[in-house]
């Protein structure tokens, strides 16, 4: 019996050990979700992929991202394990409105709006000021 050596090189862009892959492994296979995903973005339906851990949901977001910036699509991630833990709902969502200023580069509009003197604003929930957010300043500059 024989053994095949595969080159080193090879091994480190092949392989990966846990976690999401790079946009460009060649060991990611593409699934009929990848397809799924993209095209029902592409017609602005709301989407959520739910399965069990460690089958490729991270990487089937990295990767559609990816293609639907190249389509020309404006396109945020937000990773809700950075916005922090025991945190108030305000804090949280002010958290989320910071990862996507970034994104946009609307960090100043943003903070604006959250910390702005605009009785009406502050008398919001921080979902309902959130969600206003995104309606009247991300939504208006992105499209």
């Amino acid at each position: 019996m024989s053994t095949v050596e595969i080159p080193r090189e090879t091994k480190r862009s092949f392989f990966t050990v846990g976690g999401t892959l790079p946009a460009n492994a060649p060991s990611y296979v593409e699934r009929k979700a990848d397809t799924d995903l993209f095209t029902h973005l592409m017609e602005g339906q709301f989407c959520y992929v739910l399965t069990s851990r460690q089958v490729g949901k991270s990487s089937l977001m990295v990767r559609t991202a990816i293609r639907l910036r190249e389509a020309g699509r404006r396109v945020a991630v937000l990773d809700l394990t950075k916005v922090g833990m025991n945190l108030s709902a305000a804090q949280w969502y002010d958290g989320l409105l910071v990862q996507l200023g970034r994104e946009f580069d609307l960090e100043d509009e943003l903070d604006d709006f959250w910390t702005g003197t605009d009785s009406a604003v502050q008398r919001m929930r921080p979902m309902q000021r959130w969600m206003t957010a995104l309606r009247k300043v991300i939504l208006p500059s992105i499209s």
